[in-house]
């Protein structure tokens, strides 16, 4: 797999993205929320050229983006990204399909940590 230092790498195959995307899974497994979202970045800045911002791996990487920013205690943002996840998902899986499902139950967690708890019962 090449990296490309100056970010732009639209060049790469749809399975370096994918690489990147798994690369990022082993940093949030090893509690390294930081590197995990720029790999998540870098996999969903590809994603989204190669295969577009509704298709359900570069939605999956959106998701998974989000989770890393709220791990980092970073709620807007990661609020951010799970409200976009949950907008392509509803679009390409439906809203009960079970990757839909976790976004909504994420977007109540982050509700809850930021004691918006009429929303997250809302949103449950």
């Amino acid at each position: 797999m090449r990296f490309v230092e100056d970010g732009k790498n639209a060049r790469l195959s749809i399975d370096e993205y994918h690489a990147f995307a798994q690369l990022a899974s082993i940093f949030t497994g090893q509690n390294k929320h930081e590197e995990a979202e720029k790999m998540y970045d870098r996999a969903l800045a590809g994603k989204e050229v190669v295969l577009g911002p509704d298709h359900t791996s570069t939605l999956d990487t959106i998701f998974n983006s989000g989770i890393a920013c709220l791990a980092q205690g970073r709620l807007a943002a990661g609020e951010g990204m799970l409200r976009r996840a949950l907008v392509g998902q509803e679009r390409a899986s439906g809203p009960e399909h079970i990757s839909t499902l976790a976004t909504v139950r994420g977007l109540g967690n982050v509700y809850q940590a930021q004691g918006r708890l009429a929303e997250a019962e809302e949103i449950r």
